[in-house]
């Protein structure tokens, strides 16, 4: 069985959660300013793909209903 464009998103949405819950838990446990420095980049890039996805499927979306 394939995934919806829609159950990829919801899979790439929970990566990034747990990527932001487990960078966070590492430079709290590490705490230094590397550490959260680090932690807020590997965030950053995550959300940054999440975004991405988010703009693919709002445009795939358009394209089938318009």
């Amino acid at each position: 069985m394939s995934r919806t464009a829609f159950d990829e998103l919801v899979h790439r949405v929970n990566n990034l959660l747990g990527t932001i819950e487990i960078q966070a838990e590492v430079a709290h446990g590490d705490g230094t300013l590397q550490a959260y420095t680090e932690a807020l980049a590997r965030i950053v890039e995550s959300s940054r793909k999440v975004q991405e996805d988010v703009r693919r499927l709002r445009n795939a979306a358009k394209g089938e209903n318009g």
